[in-house]
């Protein structure tokens, strides 16, 4: 089990579903520029459904996107490392009865990536993977204040348009109970800052 930072400011109500974006340390130091190393991370959310109905959510990277805004107030651009095109299953969706929460959270880790176009040349990069080796990267990152939220999203046109690989009877329950919708986390700061010596 996990424990995160928890604060009422990281949250937001939508018709009484609660979303808010956790992180398992605020301050993160810039590990070694070396293969290898790296400084772990667990970042994600939380849903609180306090409705009086069971609703499904989804942990599939179709419905989870993280978005981090650099010191100079601009959304990063994020690239994405797919190895294949994968599909929701139904393990992706998780029932959740009234009153009771479930947390989507990513290992991430900061580390230094070789550049492809400068072979000597590193960027210090902060990768989320998702689930199947699907991995959200931004960079480059400088020490700095930085902030972070999520987006989560879900329609059932996209559950019906992947709908390949899930049993339909399974699919018919998960979209009668399915919650829908967009929205963003509040934002959470994020320091990077150097390693002392």
């Amino acid at each position: 089990m996990t424990s995160f930072k928890s604060n009422e400011s990281n949250t937001v109500e939508v018709d009484n579903v609660k979303f808010e974006t956790v992180v398992s340390e605020r301050v993160l130091t810039i590990p070694e520029a070396k293969h290898g190393v790296y400084t772990p991370v667990q970042l994600g959310i939380c849903i609180t459904n306090n409705t009086q109905t069971p609703f499904y959510f989804s942990s599939s990277f179709y419905s989870l996107f993280p978005e981090l805004i650099a010191p100079d107030g601009q959304v990063m651009q994020t690239g994405i490392s797919c190895e294949r095109l994968n599909k929701p299953l139904e393990s992706d969706y998780v029932l959740v009865v009234p009153g009771e929460s479930v947390t989507f959270s990513r290992d991430a880790f900061l580390c230094w990536i070789q550049n492809r176009k400068k072979k000597r040349e590193r960027n210090l990069t902060l990768n989320i993977p998702s689930l199947y080796q699907d991995i959200y990267a931004f960079c480059p990152l400088y020490p700095g204040t930085y902030k972070l939220r999520f987006q989560y999203r879900e329609f059932r046109e996209s559950i019906e348009e992947l709908s390949l690989w899930i049993e339909p009877t399974i699919l018919q329950t998960i979209l009668q109970n399915l919650w829908t919708g967009k929205v963003l986390t509040p934002l959470v700061v994020l320091q990077l800052v150097q390693g002392t010596n």
